[in-house]
Order: structure tokens, then C-alpha cells, then sequence
């Protein structure tokens, strides 16, 4: 339970940095009208909606805690598909922002506890942005 509550205050300090990371699965809904709900193979639920942009448009997936009696639903993984073309732009945000590099196309946000993985596979870059409970 000491986790959960350290997990869970952890996550709200994110939140003004890390954009979906700690907010309620309520708040995703609110703020986004065209979502769909699922689970994973493991049981996970997850919300996934998409924004448009200019030239593209990125399909973001947020995964949830699991339900607890009173207790809200958290956003701690939030995975952005976008095309391969946006691959340099991550880079150079992650890198702009002075996050760690770990090794090959993963950075961390020590200051929030954030690890970032990017994944580039048939012309998709995939954004993986996680809450890390290892400081």
C-alpha cells in the first residue's frame, strides 16, 4: 500500500510536465470526445485517441492502474504512433530537454521519472513514455 501511495504521489507531481502521465482516467475521457476503450492480452485497460495535426495525425494510447475500490484509474504509460518522419524531431526534443540517454534510442527524465523509449518500424515511430518508480 506505501507503493501505491508513493506510486500515486509521484505521478501527480508529473503531471504538469508529463502530459497524460498521472491524470485520471476520467480527465482522459473529458478531454478527449472520439476515445475507445480495450485491454490488453495481460488485462491492462487502456484509452487510445487520436490528434490531428497539420500534416499528420497521432494515435496515443494511454494505460491504465488497475481498478481499485475508490480509487481513481491513472494514466502511468502513454505510447504516441506517429509517422517515421517525426523520429528526428523526438530526438532532438529529448535531447534539447537534457533527459539522460541510457542507450540506443532511450532517455530518461530523472527530474520526473520518466524514461522514454522510441521505436521505428515500418515507416511508424513509436513513442513509448513511462512513469519509472526507480529514481
Amino acid at each position: 500500500m506505501k507503493n501505491v501511495i508513493t506510486f500515486i504521489i509521484l505521478l501527480f507531481t508529473t503531471l504538469t510536465v508529463s502530459s497524460q502521465i498521472g491524470v485520471s482516467k476520467s480527465e482522459i475521457i473529458k478531454n478527449n470526445q472520439d476515445y475507445v476503450i480495450d485491454v490488453t492480452e495481460d488485462g491492462t485497460e487502456y484509452i487510445t485517441y487520436v490528434v490531428e495535426f497539420e500534416n499528420y495525425d497521432r494515435r496515443v494510447a494511454c494505460y491504465l492502474t488497475n481498478k481499485e475500490v475508490g480509487e481513481a484509474q491513472i494514466c502511468y504509460r502513454v505510447a504516441y504512433i506517429e509517422p517515421s518522419s517525426e523520429t528526428n524531431n523526438w530526438v532532438r526534443y529529448f535531447n534539447n530537454e537534457n533527459f539522460i540517454k541510457l542507450d540506443g534510442m532511450t532517455w530518461k527524465d530523472y527530474e520526473h521519472s520518466v524514461l522514454y523509449d522510441i521505436v521505428v518500424k515500418d515507416g511508424s515511430c513509436l513513442v513509448i513514455k513511462t512513469f519509472d518508480e526507480k529514481r
